[in-house]
Parts: structure tokens; sequence; C-alpha cells
């Protein structure tokens, strides 16, 4: 789980782009179906993990795709591409 761990930590890259926002890069080798905990996505999105779940309650960002227990959930790593692309903050 380690090397895991360590793979996507190095195929994700935030890049400030202004003080108050930031861009994620997401590498195109990080496979699409890699499963993301709140806090991989929270730091990709520049979100705080409350902020993503008052977002997920209000519809104005995609609930998890993954559940992996009774309070474990993950997101893909392509439906979190998809989302920061349609939101105009991904640049590949």
């Amino acid at each position: 789980m380690q090397a895991h761990t360590t793979q996507i930590r190095k195929s994700i890259t935030i890049v400030p782009t202004t003080p108050a926002r930031t861009t994620a890069h997401i590498a195109p080798d990080l496979a699409d179906l890699t499963r993301l905990s709140i806090r991989q996505v929270s730091a990709l999105v520049g979100l705080c993990d409350q902020s993503i779940r008052d977002r997920i309650k209000s519809g104005r960002f995609p609930p998890a795709d993954h559940r992996d227990g009774p309070r474990c959930v993950r997101w893909s790593a392509g439906l979190i591409r998809r989302w920061l692309e349609s939101t105009g903050t991904a640049v590949q």
C-alpha cells in the first residue's frame, strides 16, 4: 500500500496559479480507476474536506463512486479529472 500511495503522490502536482486559486495537474499515466481518499481529492481540488462534503450535499461536487466500508469512500481519479476539466481548473 505504501508504494501505491507514493506513486499517486508522484503523479499528482498542485501548482499555485494565483494566491487564491490552485490548479491540479493529474499525470496522464495515473490510471482513471485509481481510488483516491478524501484527503487526496482535497489536495487535488484545493478544498478542505468539509467544503467537499458541503458541495456534495448541494450537488456542486460529484459524490464518491466507491465505498470501501460504512465510513470509507473513495473517488476514482478519472471522475476527479473529468470534474476538474469541466470546471476549468485542470490543465493537461
